[in-house]
């Protein structure tokens, strides 16, 4: 028998919803699952996961490598997206600050919304002179690491700062926020500011600063950030970027 699991309040269709969390496991850096592998991380049955896959694949939501037996992420996965992205406001709206961001400083300038304990990015600006352009749309990412991430998290209640916490604050490099106490006083102290630092907590070598985007009603929907090597941040060139990027976010909060 599979365990008994803790589904989410207003879950109707157990079984679907289970089902649907298996593509979860498909990432960046596992392109590529096996059955076992994903039984083994759901906690389901071989024969669940391998009757959820095969019914997956008829709909051309999973494909199976045929040289590795493994399966990945079907093209109807693409196709969904492309239709998300033709009709998202984010793109008709903040786009064009977005490029504008990056001309006038000439680093990356990065968009994200919440996903979860986590966010997803959703667009990026790249500077002309950038020598390569990173494919960042639709990564996942923590929001206790980044500096999208903590923006966004300063302006969501407490509860949610301990979901976050709760879930692990594991180390991407050594200056990742790791005890509970210290990350909650970040927030608060986020919260106040009205910004954020990842100081290379989720990449060495790499700095951002980031402000939440808030709709009409001041919710938060998102986030923006400025995004570039350590050594060209320093105290003053982050506070210069955290009133620019304050500004964008005032300017694009008007529009939507």
């Amino acid at each position: 028998m599979e365990p008994n699991d803790n589904f989410p309040e207003g879950v109707k269709v157990k079984s679907l919803y289970k089902a649907v969390k298996l593509l979860d496991y498909f990432d960046s850096q596992h392109p590529e699952r096996g059955v076992s592998e994903l039984a083994e991380l759901s906690g389901m049955l071989k024969s669940s996961v391998y009757n959820i896959m095969s019914t997956y694949e008829i709909c051309g939501i999973i494909e199976k490598n045929p040289k590795t037996n493994k399966y990945r992420l079907g093209l109807k996965i693409l196709a969904l997206s492309n239709v998300l992205s033709q009709d998202d406001v984010f793109w008709e709206i903040i786009r064009p600050y977005m490029e504008e961001l990056s001309e006038q400083t000439g680093e990356t300038v990065f968009l994200a919304t919440p996903y979860g304990n986590n966010i997803i990015y959703r667009e990026a600006a790249f500077p002309n002179h950038s020598i390569s352009v990173r494919a960042i749309k639709g990564v996942v990412a923590p929001m206790y690491c980044t500096s999208l991430g903590k923006a966004i998290l300063s302006c969501m209640d407490k509860e949610q700062t301990e979901r976050v916490i709760a879930e692990g604050l594991e180390p991407f490099t050594p200056y990742t926020i790791t005890d509970p106490q210290a990350f909650r006083d970040e927030v608060e102290k986020i919260r106040i500011q009205g910004y954020s630092i990842d100081n290379m907590e989720h990449e060495y070598g790499i700095k951002c600063v980031g402000v939440p985007i808030k709709n009409g009603n001041g919710q938060v929907i998102g986030g923006i950030s400025l995004s570039g090597p350590s050594l060209r941040f320093n105290d003053e060139q982050i506070a210069e970027y955290a009133k620019i990027l304050t500004d964008r976010a005032i300017r694009i909060r008007d529009r939507i």
